[in-house]
Parts: structure tokens; sequence; C-alpha cells
């Protein structure tokens, strides 16, 4: 999702889920976070530029 841009639904299809709110509660189930949390969590860290 973080590498191609994509949103958890798209992910959810390509990943062979059926359902993308089944997907969201299985990957906070697994993960601790919902998918969009851990997204935009990486996307804020990505973008802040490290210390000199």
């Amino acid at each position: 999702m973080l590498a191609e841009g994509l949103e958890a639904a798209t992910a959810s299809y390509r990943v062979g889920y059926e359902s993308p709110s089944h997907f969201s509660r299985e990957y906070s189930r697994m993960f601790g976070a919902p998918p969009r949390a851990d997204v935009s969590q990486l996307r804020g860290a990505r973008a802040t530029p490290l210390p000199a």
C-alpha cells in the first residue's frame, strides 16, 4: 500500500479478500492498528528528514 500508493480496499482485493472491511479487521488484529493508520504513520516517517 505504501510503495504503490494503494488504498486499503484496492490492496485487499489484490491479496484475495472479497471484503475490504474484513481485510481491515484482520490487518488490525495482526498488526495492532488499521491499515490506514500504519500507512499514514509510515508516510510521515518517510517525509521526515534525517538529522544531520
